[in-house]
């Protein structure tokens, strides 16, 4: 397999186009594959179009770069090539490694990140086991297997170990010719560190993006898409001036490329940021139509994720419990979700466990460990009223950091006046102008109710005496009481008529959550 020889893959290829034999291209065209994408990439596509399917399916590595396969991948076809272990046997290393990372690179655009997972696994070791002379070489694809190792990792969430391979990657590909042999992992190394909340590393990664070559035809697409959604989520954060142009400029909804749900994080987070929940809401709805397998992806976070904090910030406590039950995606995001939602319906429990489990999460990045600090201030503030000296130092520190601007924008108004108050008073002047600019929503918070309490509740728009209460549920009255004098103190009233005017504001009197019960432990 030539891996390295240019000009010997431009002579090979055209040579076999010049017989007209289908076959003979494709065997070409794969020998070649490498030094094609990097200097004859317009060449290479146009012999794979070239092609008719009957002789494509034979070829998986042709196959995953003809333009089509990735729309139809997602769309109605997936492709996931798989190959008999006696076909393997009768591949060289070389042939063998690249059909590994195309089978990675497949399962990921087919939406199935979770197998991609296992390919880039395949490839990693096969990189630390296997070394023949070929990857040596410094014109190699080796770097590449890095990058795409890389952006496998990236695309399943774990950007703290995609950065690893983004390191090798960019190593490696400051030693070859490629034009983007370092731009690429640069970028997608900005994409990591901004998804982590690392913002000054993200703005560093991307100032060194600026000083590299234009990217090639191969590549200018997911280069462009990467670096843009880096910009974006850095600008989200700061809620910098040119948010809006730099949202603007991101891959649409239905995008194909890897960057999309990174493009969908960044826009969500404006919108909810914007007090725009609604907009959020129909991002989501988008984007989820448009990608509708989703397995052991980055992108099923974010959608559960903003499903959740769009409903929190519409006050539709129902709506965002039921998308944090039913949701099955685990990773951070959802996880801070589900905590701000825990903290909106009084789930002290849950709430401060899952705080607990997410400051020793190692993995987290220090925009999340912003986000947590911020819950855990908004839990003592609701449960108590106020916070500990420490705690609020600790809080004005990250307010008067630049970087943490969305996070206190989507914090409740008494959580920064609580904050401030607790403050010396040399640091109140400087900590509250910090935050002038911003506007915070006043979110009340939704007291827990038993079913038992939940059920009285609604029972009180029907019954008018205790008794009639007591004989419909089969318990006595003095029970009965007991349940009315714990809903009146956790509604913060002390009549009937009011209970119920507090409980209709709070949602609270819907007929399917008396029948569900009190919420699950998600």
């Amino acid at each position: 397999m030539n891996l390295s020889d240019e000009a010997r893959a431009h002579s090979e290829l055209q040579r076999a186009l010049a017989t007209g034999r289908a076959e003979f291209v494709a065997e070409s065209a794969q020998a070649n594959v490498w030094p094609l994408i990097c200097a004859h990439y317009p060449m290479l596509i146009a012999a794979i179009e070239s092609l008719p399917s009957r002789v494509l399916e034979r070829y998986p590595v042709l196959r995953a770069f003809h333009p089509m396969t990735a729309v139809l991948a997602r769309t109605s076809r997936p492709f996931k090539p798989l190959i008999y272990s006696d076909e393997a046997r009768s591949m060289s290393p070389d042939e063998l490694d690249m059909l590994t990372l195309v089978q990675m690179v497949s399962f990921r655009f087919s939406g199935d990140v979770a197998a991609a997972l296992i390919y880039a696994r395949r490839l990693d070791e096969r990189i630390q086991q296997d070394r023949p002379d070929s990857r040596e070489h410094v014109d190699g694809p080796l770097w590449y297997f890095h990058h795409e190792i890389g952006s496998t990792y990236l695309a399943a969430g774990a950007a703290g170990r995609a950065l690893l391979s983004f390191a090798t990657a960019r190593q490696l590909g400051a030693l070859a010719r490629q034009q983007d042999a370092e731009r690429l992992p640069l970028g997608r190394a900005a994409l990591a560190h901004a998804v982590r909340g690392s913002l000054d590393d993200t703005e560093a990664a991307l100032q060194e993006v600026a000083r590299q070559p234009e990217p090639t035809h191969a590549h200018v697409r997911p280069a462009e898409s990467t670096e843009r959604a880096a910009a974006a989520l850095v600008a989200v954060d700061r809620l910098d001036p040119d948010l809006d142009s730099r949202l603007a400029v991101l891959e649409p909804y239905d995008s194909i490329e890897l960057a999309w749900p990174f493009a969908l994080l960044a826009r969500a987070r404006a919108m909810i940021a914007q007090h725009r929940p609604d907009d959020a809401l129909e991002a989501v709805r988008l984007a989820r139509e448009a990608h509708p397998s989703l397995h052991g992806a980055f992108a099923s976070d974010v959608i559960a994720a903003m499903l959740i904090e769009a409903h929190c910030a519409n006050g539709e406590l129902r709506l965002a419990q039921r998308a944090a039950e039913t949701g099955a995606a685990t990773g951070h995001l959802t996880q801070l979700a589900k905590i701000r939602l825990a903290v909106l319906t009084s789930r002290w429990d849950y709430a401060g466990g899952a705080l607990r489990n997410l400051q020793a999460d190692r993995a987290l990045g220090p925009g999340g460990r912003a986000e947590l600090a911020v819950l855990a201030g908004w839990m003592d503030v609701a449960q108590v009223g106020r916070l500990e000296r420490a705690t609020a130092l600790h809080l004005a520190h990250l307010a008067r950091q630049r970087n943490t601007r969305r996070v206190f924008a989507s914090a409740p108004r008494e959580l920064v006046a609580a904050m401030i108050d607790a403050l010396p008073p040399t640091e109140r002047a400087r900590t509250a102008s910090s935050l002038s600019d911003l506007s915070h929503a006043e979110l009340e918070t939704t007291p827990h109710l038993t079913r038992s309490e939940l059920r009285v509740l609604q029972g009180l728009s029907v019954h008018d005496t205790t008794a009639s209460l007591a004989a419909t549920f089969h318990v006595s009255p003095n029970t009965v009481k007991s349940q009315l004098r714990s809903v009146y103190r956790k509604l913060g009233c002390s009549s009937r008529a009011e209970a119920l005017r507090v409980a209709a504001r709070l949602n609270l009197l819907a007929p399917e959550d008396i029948a569900a019960g009190s919420p699950g432990e998600w």
